[in-house]
């Protein structure tokens, strides 16, 4: 599937260039948001984005805060951590699934708040793209070809159950994504909510840019009408609403021209874009990267307008049975990072979303059929909020970007290599994109013409100056590019009083402080640099060289500052009023440029003339503000080893301090404030109980297949016909969950008459009941056959009374048969299993969430559970089931936990019982649960010795420093050659699926507030055996995935959220 998209993406290109080329209108009531034809704070041209008439980068990272379900804490820290790094825009998918457990109950309490986020960015400073939908994900969503009806899947990565959409609308008969009316009518209120809480955030009032309609959607068609009418109804809602201060955008799933022109026009196109696809098993492997497709396309759908990608890769998803998110990351690296936003720059796109910026975790049954509890997604900040090598990366094309004005407005003037196309430099394995701006600045992207070189190449460029075209290097060694690597090479590039005829070295940032411009560059350590300061008016008498002895420094012709050498660690070369720090590489990493606040800059602006510091050294630096005699600089950050700190700020900072604490500095020979950041965390002040040594309880979860069990009281499954487009695969009854109102977690089916156990009804969230009215009578049957799907790597185990028939699992979709969501088994009888009279099948499925619904065709609907059935005999003799009950969560559509969510629990019967929630009482007689002892154990490392499922009970306390970020996470051992599945609880909310036998995941970040970092936690997990001998945990332990001292605002014990008694006592 990536390499016909890859195949279609140039197919297309070439097309589009061929075809006509379109003019910006505006779309149909819409109030225009063009510059200069537009009295509105937010517009755009050709080039770029504006705010308030002044030219914007947009680099904006996708980030999900129902991800985050620790609430605004935990996204405040990982806002601040984007707005360190160079981010000024966070893109956020609303849920309308989560938002809408239940039709007409519309809820946007706690994690799902849509205020709360926009005031948390508008707090820290980060724009805000608002995506709520209705439909939040398209993989594998298809566009068409130019002039053609014909539609192509174009990508492949994952997102939640049902592609957001709430389970509920799997009943509506209405197709969706399309203008029909029941579809409509579901939608409808949930997009006029979201369109008024975004109302008053709206820019210049809020953080709001930019209202996204729809997901990677395509237009209409004779053949499926009604999907641009649809998108027009979105629009339409949403103006309607108060959405007029702001354009409304699109995400085509490539840059194909959906929605850029015609019925459903939206005001911005955007474009997606996953160029180096999702092979995470194969990380090294790279396809070959081209702008020149990107800038074709531009000119080719809507040249009028700036040129912006809407999502862009900037990790991979992993399937359940897959690679680990550790070759995800591998697969797209710093050094991806370093070459496709590149390439992006040299497309002149000026709006970068990158997906995912943070990944977060699929808590709860939030995840879709290809993927698992994490979804780190090899994000730059990983899924326990540390920070990577590509977040590193990304930071210095970042303040490359907010420092360069020009670059907004530069043009393409040529590109190419030696015998193809424009060449500028004298080895045919540079690829150069030449751009030019008005004010004579020039930019040179260049790489290596091909992904498959391994070795570095020298070269040299020719640059335009105002001097004339130039060679350079012209005084030193030739110019090195790596492996995989791309450069900005520039000339004639302003900063402060100041310009760079031309540098062989990258910029970083650039500041003016106390009268001074500074100038950061930076290059591989050991490669030979040269840059040529000019903007001096008299010549060059003194120089001073501070740091490094590897950089050289000299006055040359013209009153230039000419500096050469190979980078090593950091050198200050300074002349009059100009000073510029040159570093490695690897040193550059960790300097930080520091927006200070400002009465006359909004928070949000990131360009060169906002007043800053810079910072090097440390892990994080979240932000600074001067007192008021601005004398005092504090710092606010974080660290992960003692540290030495620089400071370059106005010339009035004579004090420093970092997180509140006094730090000891003095000048240094660079011309820095320097002082020591002392580390002292350690192991010992952040150890963690041993599960081991803990005191476990255990109960039987699967009392449903035990003689006496009462289900009267659970859902008949007597429903004949359904209205999806999926019909029954054999068998009277259509036994689906989702047409019963169960749309989460594990499913039971039971084909059997009810008898009373105890008295209790599960509805009341007691002990549950058991089928007691047998769904077959007699010995005559031999066996069943089952038709169950339950999406990629379900699993299903089956009893014929109280007696274990077998388990069937699904695979991957990089499986060599093509992945299996659904099996078809037959199970045979042994006669002295049943009785003269009442019999009972029980099923339980392990489903892996709903479908997503990338083609616009219902998919979303795809059945959950026993598709099909047959109860089979021999000779003549007819038998049939009589009866079919069905559970899943406790309440189905109306679930009790209105906190927590719709899809916190599934259908487990401890889940039902409660007892994963806090304060369970255990030691209740009727609770079922019992401690374990020496002679009888009671833990999940003794495990289950049949198939079942046993599920374990314990607590533990922790006391880790409140100035300390130290995430947590739940460790398993896979034993691949036993099949048995497990659900996390901690304090109530679901926190890991785990499969020992598919895996890859055994590493559970267990997020602070989620987790109690002072105080006593709550931990329950199953242990479900698939196979008849049974399964115990090789290891359960828990562990820290990093240390750091941090300023990240603390979160006091648990979030809010109920425990047993305010939900089942």
């Amino acid at each position: 599937m990536r390499g016909i998209a890859r195949l279609v993406d140039y197919l297309l290109t070439a097309q589009l260039a061929a075809s006509a080329v379109f003019s910006y209108s505006v779309p149909p009531g819409s109030p225009g948001f063009y510059h200069g034809n537009s009295s509105a704070a937010v517009t755009f041209d050709a080039h770029s984005m504006f705010l308030d008439d002044k030219r914007l980068y947009l680099f904006s990272g996708e980030v999900h805060a129902w991800r985050m379900p620790s609430g605004p804490a935990m996204w405040r820290d990982v806002f601040q951590k984007m707005k360190a790094a160079g981010f000024n825009g966070v893109s956020v998918y609303h849920h309308w699934g989560l938002s809408e457990g239940k039709a007409g109950s519309l809820d946007f309490l706690f994690y799902r708040s849509h205020t709360e986020v926009y005031e948390v960015a508008k707090e820290v400073g980060l724009l805000v793209t608002s995506r709520p939908g209705p439909y939040i994900n398209a993989s594998r969503n298809q566009c068409s070809f130019i002039g053609t009806s014909q539609r192509v899947p174009l990508t492949d990565r994952s997102f939640p159950a049902g592609g957001g959409f709430p389970g509920w609308l799997t009943n509506v008969p209405a197709e969706a994504r399309t203008n029909q009316t029941g579809y409509t009518d579901a939608w409808t209120p949930y997009i006029e909510a979201v369109a008024r809480f975004a109302e008053p955030y709206q820019y210049p009032d809020g953080p709001i840019i930019v209202v996204q309609s729809e997901n990677e959607f395509f237009q209409s068609t004779s053949s499926e009408p009604g999907r641009s009418e649809y998108m027009v109804l979105i629009e339409n809602t949403s103006r309607n609403n108060g959405i007029t201060k702001v354009p409304l955008s699109h995400n085509d799933a490539s840059p194909s021209g959906q929605y850029a022109h015609g019925l459903g026009q939206v005001d911005l196109y955007l474009w997606d874009s996953y160029p180096q696809g999702f092979d995470c098993a194969n990380p090294s492997s790279w396809p070959e990267q081209n702008s020149a497709s990107l800038a074709i396309a531009h000119q080719a759908i809507i040249p009028d307008v700036m040129w912006g990608s809407g999502e862009f890769q900037a990790g991979a998803f992993d399937p359940w049975g897959g690679s680990g998110y550790d070759q995800c990351f591998d697969l797209t690296n710093e050094q991806f990072a370093n070459t496709a936003y590149k390439n992006n720059l040299a497309a002149q796109t000026t709006y970068q979303n990158l997906y995912m910026t943070f990944g977060g975790t699929n808590w709860g049954n939030l995840a879709e059929p290809t993927v698992y509890t994490s979804y780190d997604y090899g994000a730059p900040i990983r899924e326990d909020r540390t920070l990577s090598s590509k977040y590193s990366e990304i930071k210095l094309q970042t303040n490359f970007l907010h420092a360069s004005p020009d670059f907004l407005v530069a043009t393409r003037f040529g590109n190419g290599t030696v015998g193809s196309g424009t060449s500028f430099s004298d080895n045919s394995r540079i690829y150069t994109t030449a751009l030019s701006a008005p004010s004579g600045a020039h930019f040179y992207i260049i790489r290596q013409n091909s992904v498959t070189y391994t070795t570095a190449a020298e070269f040299t460029i020719e640059v335009n100056t105002t001097s004339g075209p130039l060679t350079v290097p012209r005084f030193s060694p030739n110019a090195t590019l790596d492996a995989r690597e791309s450069q900005i090479i520039v000339s004639q590039y302003l900063f402060g009083s100041h310009a760079l005829s031309y540098s062989t070295a990258e910029i970083f940032t650039w500041s003016t402080i106390s009268g001074i411009d500074y100038l950061v560059l930076y290059a591989q350590q050991g490669h030979s640099i040269e840059v040529v300061v000019t903007g001096f008016h008299s010549a060059i008498n003194a120089i001073k060289i501070g740091g490094s002895t590897s950089i050289f420094a000299r006055g040359g012709p013209s009153n230039t500052l000419i500096i050469t050498g190979t980078p090593s660690s950091i050198t200050t070369v300074s002349a009059g009023n100009v000073t510029v720090l040159i570093a490695d590489k690897h040193t550059a990493l960790s300097f930080w440029n520091v927006r200070l606040p400002s009465s006359s800059h909004t928070q949000y602006d990131q360009a060169p003339d906002v007043p800053s510091v810079l910072v090097l050294g440390p892990y994080l630096v979240r932000n600074a503000t001067l007192d008021k005699s601005g004398s005092t600089l504090a710092i606010n950050g974080d660290l992960n080893a003692t540290t030495t700190l620089d400071v370059i700020g106005p010339s009035t900072v004579k004090a420093v301090t970092w997180n509140g604490l006094s730090v000891k500095v003095e000048k240094s020979q660079i011309g820095t404030l320097r002082g020591q950041l002392g580390f002292s965390l350690s192991l010992s002040a952040t150890a963690l109980p041993s599960l081991k040594n803990a005191v476990w309880e255990c109960a039987d979860s699967l009392p449903e297949v035990q003689p006496g069990f009462d289900d009267s009281a659970w859902v008949d499954a007597n429903k004949t016909s359904t209205a999806r487009p999926y019909p029954p695969l054999g068998g009277k009854f259509v036994l689906y969950a989702d047409e019963y109102g169960f749309h989460q977690g594990k499913r039971f089916r039971d084909g059997r008459k009810m008898r009373s156990q105890n008295g209790l009804s599960p509805r009341n969230a007691d002990l549950g009941n058991i089928i007691t009215r047998g769904h077959f009578t007699g010995k005559n049957a031999t066996g069943v056959r089952l038709i169950v799907q339950g999406g990629y790597n379900f699993g299903y185990s089956a009893w014929i009374n109280a007696n274990f028939l077998g388990s069937s699992q699904g695979t991957n979709q990089y499986s060599a048969d093509g992945g299996i969501d659904m099996t078809n088994m037959t199970w045979s009888f042994n006669a002295s299993d049943l009785s003269d009279g009442d019999n009972v099948v029980t099923v339980v499925v392990d489903q892996t969430g709903l479908e997503e619904d990338y083609n616009g065709q219902d998919t979303f609907k795809t059945p959950r559970g026993v598709r099909g059935y047959a109860l089979l005999s021999t000779g003549n003799t007819a038998v049939d089931f009589t009866h079919w009950k069905i559970q899943g969560n406790l309440g189905g559509e109306d679930f009790p936990d209105k906190v927590r969510g719709p899809l916190n629990e599934g259908g487990l019967f401890v889940e039902r019982q409660g007892a994963h929630l806090p304060n369970f009482p255990t030691t209740s007689a009727a609770s079922g649960w019992i401690s374990g002892s020496s002679s009888q154990p009671c833990t999940p490392y003794t495990g289950i010795s049949k198939a079942g499922i046993q599920a374990f009970r314990t607590t533990f306390n922790l006391s880790l420093p409140a100035t300390a970020d130290v995430p947590v996470a739940l460790k398993f051992t896979r034993t691949p050659s036993s099949s048995y599945r497990s659900v996390v609880y901690v304090n109530g909310w679901q926190f890991g699926r785990f499969n020992s036998r598919d895996g890859p995941q055994e590493v559970f970040p267990l997020p602070e507030g989620i987790l109690n970092h002072r105080g006593k936690n709550e931990l329950m997990v199953t242990l479900w055996s698939l196979d008849a001998e049974g399964a115990k945990m090789e290891e359960l332990e828990l562990v820290n995935t990093a240390l750091v001292s941090s300023s990240k605002e603390v979160i006091p014990g648990i979030v809010e959220s109920p425990g047993y008694f305010e939900l089942r006592g």
